[in-house]
């Protein structure tokens, strides 16, 4: 049994800019392509992973023409440090000290997020019992 290293991961890892525009533009392709689901909650978040993969893409495409080095960075940065994507954590945490830059603000998100979760948890449920009678 060999001893893998972080390091031997991380070079059989492609986390070019070019390889992440590509998937982006696949997970496009692929939320957008029919029959989409008739449930309301695949529905939407098939929708939301279109949208946001096309967003993604179109700006790392900018990004890659204007600051090649740091397109290079968000690639490395999407593709974790194992290949299994960004890390949640750190993301989460990033996202309240640089965006949300309070703490409060980042719980009033949180919580608000909660609230929708159980909304679209009680129309889910309606929808299923809909389609079981």
């Amino acid at each position: 049994m060999t001893d893998t290293t972080a390091q031997d991961i991380d070079e059989d890892i492609d986390a070019t800019p070019e390889t992440l525009r590509t998937d982006l533009a696949q997970l496009y392709v692929r939320t957008t392509a029919t029959p989409t689901p008739r449930h309301p909650a695949a529905l939407g978040w098939q929708m939301t992973a279109a949208t946001l993969s096309a967003l993604s893409s179109r700006l790392l495409e900018v990004v890659e023409r204007t600051a090649p080095a740091e397109a290079a960075q968000i690639a490395e940065w999407f593709a974790g440090p194992f290949g299994d994507g960004p890390d949640l954590e750190e993301h989460t945490y990033w996202v309240g000290e640089r965006v949300a830059g309070d703490l409060g603000v980042f719980h009033k998100w949180l919580d608000e997020a909660r609230e929708m979760a159980l909304q679209a948890k009680a129309v889910t449920e309606a929808f299923d019992q809909a389609a079981a009678e």
